[in-house]
């Protein structure tokens, strides 16, 4: 997190009942308003200095000359910077300020909290974190690179590229911090690349979320060794060796209490028995549930937890062309979920959230469905 204090004057002219009237009842529900500025704030408190003599008023070093203080906290700060250029700020906010505020004489300063008594916990809180998101600006992977960042972490996609992808990492960037990487995992020269892109970005990675992936379907006379090595390399290999190459910022990230977490995307197709002719792919993904069992029994004494999340039928473009290759079949899909729909963005996001926070520390090498009783009902 990140606070600004601003020491506030009020206006020449204005009286200390004018200034007080305005802050309270004018300016602040005007700025609550403005979400292209709060979406970056986590608290925005005002405090008037009645009497400007005040124990209160010389803690802040404003030694009787203001009026007031606002301090507001910030995810981080990219955030703070962030908040002060968004457009509907510059257009409602800004113009208002000189109604009340001295701007030649109020001062402001930014300060990293130092935490003497802390307030109870978060369980849910990630902001500040560090995650990687492969395969993060399409589909479930651009669910979740999207929950990361509202919730204030520091998000790092790596995927292919191209301009869909550009433009979705931009359009993330404007709501928090997000950095689009482009490397293709499906190589192991991949791998490495994007790898050292990470550590150029950062010494520290709190959370790993291995999600790129690739489907193909075919009957079995159909499928070609070439597919299969394609799927094996993407969705069972690169999630190994990006967790091996990242290992040292996995471990630098991890805290007491606090584990780096490692979070691998499964599939329903790696649960259930119906082959639905994905043989390649519903191989790799059992091979990842495996692979997260595997790694959590090495690395959770390391301080970094790992689990999977096999996620049932979610709007994406993998699920659009298996959909619209057989009519009716969403419909009949839907219809055999318990409950009764698709997936949302809440709901493998939440799910993220929960595996990276504080709330889902004491767990590791669990495979998590997130399919609405599809399979587990």
């Amino acid at each position: 997190m990140t606070t600004l204090v601003v020491c506030i004057k009020r206006r020449h002219g204005m009286s200390a009942a004018e200034f007080s009237t305005y802050w309270r009842d004018v300016h602040a529900p005007l700025l609550g308003a403005c979400t292209d500025f709060t979406r970056h704030l986590i608290s925005y408190v005002q405090h008037h200095f009645v009497d400007r003599a005040s124990p209160v008023a010389a803690m802040f070093g404003v030694s009787g000359d203001y009026d007031g203080v606002a301090v507001l906290t910030f995810r981080n700060a990219e955030a703070l910077a962030q908040a002060f250029v968004e457009p509907r700020y510059l257009a409602d906010i800004r113009p208002d300020e000189p109604n009340f505020v001295d701007l030649t004489s109020s001062l402001s300063f930014v300060t990293e909290p130092h935490v003497v008594i802390s307030p109870p916990a978060d369980l849910f809180s990630i902001a500040g974190k560090v995650a990687v998101v492969t395969g993060g600006a399409k589909g479930v992977g651009a669910m979740i690179s999207t929950a990361l960042v509202d919730a204030g972490a520091r998000v790092l996609i790596v995927a292919r590229g191209g301009t869909e992808s550009e433009a979705f990492a931009a359009a993330l960037a404007q709501r928090g911090s997000c950095t689009l990487l482009s490397h293709d995992l499906s190589t192991m020269d991949g791998v490495r690349a994007a790898a050292e892109a990470v550590q150029s970005h950062t010494d520290k990675v709190h959370i790993l979320v291995n999600n790129a992936g690739t489907f193909t379907a075919a009957p079995i006379e159909a499928l070609a060794a070439d597919q299969w090595d394609r799927e094996v390399a993407l969705n069972l290999r690169a999630p190994f060796f990006l967790v091996q190459t990242l290992l040292p910022q996995l471990k630098a990230a991890a805290g007491a209490g606090d584990p780096a977490r490692v979070i691998n995307i499964g599939s329903i197709a790696a649960l259930w028995a119906k082959s639905s002719m994905a043989y390649a792919y519903s191989a790799t993904k059992g091979g990842v549930h495996q692979l997260t069992r595997a790694l959590a029994s090495d690395l959770t004494r390391q301080g970094i937890t790992v689990n999977a999340i096999a996620p049932g039928f979610f709007p994406s473009d993998m699920t659009t062309g298996f959909f619209d290759a057989v009519p009716g079949l969403k419909e009949q899909m839907i219809e055999g979920i318990p409950a009764h729909r698709l997936g949302s963005p809440d709901d493998i996001g939440g799910t993220v959230i929960f595996l990276a926070s504080r709330a889902g520390a004491y767990l590791s090498g669990a495979i998590l469905p997130v399919e609405g009783g599809l399979w587990s009902a």
